[in-house]
Formats: C-alpha cells, structure tokens, sequence
C-alpha cells in the first residue's frame, strides 16, 4: 500500500474517532430546543436548497404564499403542503449541540456543504439557514449546522424539508376555493365558438344557437375544468426557440365565468391551450393572467375540443320538457279542437285535479292527470330538427306552471311552453320557448301524450 493511501486512510479514521469523541463525551444534552424559535405566523419566507436542484423559494402573498423554482415565474402554492411545511419549521428540534467544532472540521459532517438547506425567512430579524448533514453514528439522528453551531437532530427530519417546487405548487388549474361555473365558452381556430351558461339555475347552450342544455352532462362538462390538475410544469425553453409551448396562436381557448370562495365572489378565468407535451404527456396551457406555463391531460383538452367541433351536441337536452310533475299546479293544453285546461287544489279527499274553469270545474282522474304529466316529464325527442316548424300541420301547445317556495313564500312559475306541429303523416315537430332549434318527437311517443289526454280529460266517477 503506498504512503499516500495509508496517510489518507489514517486520517479518515483520525476524523471518524474525533466525531465519535464528542458524539460520546462532549453534546451538550439540550432536549427538544426549537431550531429557529419562531411561529408560523412569523415566518414571511423559506427558501429550499437541495445539491444540483435550482434553489425553491416560498413566499408570503397576501393571505396565500407564491412559489418558485429558480428564476422561474411565481406560481400559488398548495395551502395544505405549505401549512405542514411551515409547521414542520416551526416545530424542529435538535437534541443537543457538539461543542468545539471549527469551520474546517464541517466536511467530517456531512455540511461542507449540506446535501440539503432551508432559510427562513421572519417577519422581523435575519434570516437563518439550518443544514442537514450526515448521519451520526449512533442510530437515528443526524447532524445539522445552524450558522456555526452544529446540533443534532432527528434523521427524519430531513425528508420534511426535500420539497421541490411542484411538491408546493398548487396544481390546480383554475387554483381557486369552491368554483362554480356559470359561463363557459370555448373558442378553437378563428370561426368556432361555443358557449353555455347557467340562467337562474337552469343551464343552456347560447351557441352557437340557443338550446336546452342537460342539466347533468353540462354540470360534469363544466366540472371537468373546475377540477383540472396539472400533470406538470413546462420545461425550460432552448434560448432563442421561437413559441416553444405553442400558446402564441393557441390551438383553443376556454373562457370561464364562475364564483369562488364562501362569499361565491364573481371572478373569470381564462385557460389557453397550446401544442403537445411529451413529458410528462398532455398538451401545455396556461391561465391568461399567469405567466406560468403547465401541462394538462390530453382527455381534458380532447373533450373541450370536441365540444367545440360538434356544437356541444353532447350537452344538449332533448326532453320535451323540464317541470317537476309533483310541483305542477296547471296543465294546458291548445290543440286544433280547442282548449283544456287542468288545475290541481285540495279536495275533500286530498290532492285533486279538475278541467275547466269558472264556478263549475269538473273533477277528473287524479290518476289519469299524472299519468299524463308523468308521461309528458319522460318524453325526449329522437333528434334535433330546422330553426322553425313545418307551417302546414296541426297546431298544439302545451303548457305546465308550477308552484315552488322561495324566500319563505309559495308562487306559480311562469308556464313553462312547447309549441307543436304534427304533420299529416304523423311526424311531431316541437319547439321549446327560448330554443332556436326544433325537436323531432317519435309519432308512438305522441300517440301516448294524445290517449293520455283524452283520459284525463273523462269526469271522475261520483263516489
């Protein structure tokens, strides 16, 4: 063995002896001392330094933190990730300190430098920075420098504090509290254009033209992007790379009115979306106010797309109507023989239905009634048809009102109403009020709204 190597070797045992002495002779027994004595309410910043990785910085922002990687753009950090990190600052701990220990004996440490540093940063002071080292030899604890002090901690500590910047990050796409939309319009290439929004509870297609929207299939629409998540965060770009990210012309565009928050305050929110990403996998977007640029999933991207080139097809309503049959008072009937008209009031034997109106209402069929309101809620159409009816055919229409407490008090809604037209060889052609478009009605589901009619409209046998 050469000279060289043994005086090495000799010296590593030399180092390894010297910190088992003080491990064994000199720590100053201190348990449980706060690290950096401070509240999370006092802590304003923390800046994460890991060997080889940009340098994560979290800072406070109003009543959140922003987070950021580098000289990489700000971005919301997660509330939760942040509020166990800032409790984890505030409740480290060292055991005891190692005493007599000189700036060059660090090395022998694990700290010259630390694999591993965090700098907190307090509302009024300096900052400090607490290193996390080796493992010392006995089991379960490692060193951590503070300024010049070496302490010793728990060898769990570390993993608290090896975040990196999308362990932080809030992933949200919209990154708001309790969202709910009340607008969502999509935009792809330069003509299309589709929106829907929510009117006094009820949601429609507003285009590209006016149609019933499924009250479900719009709510699961709009909440696929309520509760989007990134799959990560762009890559640097290549200096000089002209639209890395494509999102200069995007490739669509999704405009977004909601409320947020206990308060339901109103806020818009718009998300551009830009060319494919490889890794991760999606397609790269970014929020219009946020410089920071992120990767969603393909299927999210996919379904807005689609929407926008079927004109929202899959969002639309196709039943014939939307009252709730054990909220309706009045039923009406216009047809080509005339007029009909039902109205429901406490009889002496509880709900009853009656045809008519003025002194003498005859009393009908309960049963029948809401058979027939049963059967007209049910219908849905077999297709979506042209902007007006046919102008030859028989001429009917239909209207429910309901009756609904609000504020405390009971009143009738304003008739909800469905014009229609049956040809002479039985095709029925509706238009709901507030459509822009008609509904193609099978002739069977027709047939049954007519014996039904004619039903209800047979005076009830006297008791």
């Amino acid at each position: 063995m050469r000279r060289t190597t043994l005086l090495a070797f000799g010296a590593a045992l030399a180092v390894a002896g010297w910190i088992a002495l003080f491990e064994r002779e000199d720590g100053a027994e201190d348990e449980g001392h706060p690290v950096f004595e401070l509240d999370v309410l006092e802590i304003r910043a923390v800046e994460i330094e890991r060997s080889g990785e940009p340098t994560v910085r979290l800072s406070r922002d109003g009543e959140g933190f922003v987070i950021a990687a580098g000289d990489g753009p700000e971005s919301a950090a997660d509330p939760g990730a942040v509020d166990l990190l800032l409790q984890n600052i505030a409740s480290l701990r060292f055991e005891r300190e190692i005493g007599g220990v000189a700036e060059a004996d660090l090395a022998g440490f694990g700290l010259d430098p630390p694999g591993l540093a965090i700098r907190v940063f307090p509302e009024d002071g300096e900052p400090e920075t607490a290193g996390f080292g080796d493992e010392t030899p006995a089991a379960g604890n490692r060193y951590l420098q503070l300024g010049e002090r070496v302490l010793v901690t728990s060898a769990f500590t570390r993993d608290n504090f090896d975040r990196s910047a999308w362990d932080l990050r809030d992933k949200r796409v919209l990154r708001l509290d309790m969202p709910a939309a009340r607008r969502l319009r999509i935009t792809a290439g330069e003509e299309t254009e589709v929106e829907v929004a929510r009117e006094e509870g009820v949601w429609n297609i507003r285009r590209p033209y006016r149609f019933a929207a499924d009250p479900y299939e719009a709510s699961e629409f709009a909440s696929r992007l309520l509760d989007a998540a990134m799959a990560g965060v762009a890559p640097e770009p290549d200096e000089g790379e002209e639209d890395p990210f494509g999102l200069a012309s995007p490739r669509l565009t999704a405009e977004l009115d909601l409320v947020a928050g206990p308060q339901e305050e109103a806020v818009s929110r718009t998300v551009h979306f830009g060319g494919e990403s490889r890794t991760p996998p999606g397609v790269f977007a970014r929020l219009e106010v946020d410089p920071l640029v992120f990767v969603v999933g393909k299927p999210l991207f996919d379904a807005l797309r689609d929407a926008a080139e079927t004109e929202m097809a899959g969002l639309r309503s196709l039943d014939l109507f939307r009252f709730a049959a054990f909220r309706t008072v009045s039923l009406r009937f216009m047809t080509p023989d005339g007029e009909t008209t039902f109205h429901r009031r406490d009889g002496e034997e509880g709900r009853e239905w009656t045809m008519g109106s003025g002194a003498a209402p005859v009393v009908v069929d309960t049963v029948a009634v809401e058979d027939l309101l049963y059967r007209l809620n049910s219908i849905e159409a077999d297709d979506v048809g042209e902007a007006s009816r046919p102008e030859d055919g028989a001429a009917w229409t239909i209207a429910v009102t309901e009756e609904i407490e609000e504020d405390g008090a009971t009143r009738e809604t304003e008739p909800e109403t469905v014009h229609l037209t049956v040809s002479g060889d039985g095709e029925v052609r509706a238009l709901r009020a507030g459509d822009d478009r008609t509904l193609v009605l099978r002739t069977e589901a027709w047939d049954e709204i007519t014996e039904l009619l004619a039903a209800a409209r047979v005076p009830a046998e006297e008791p």
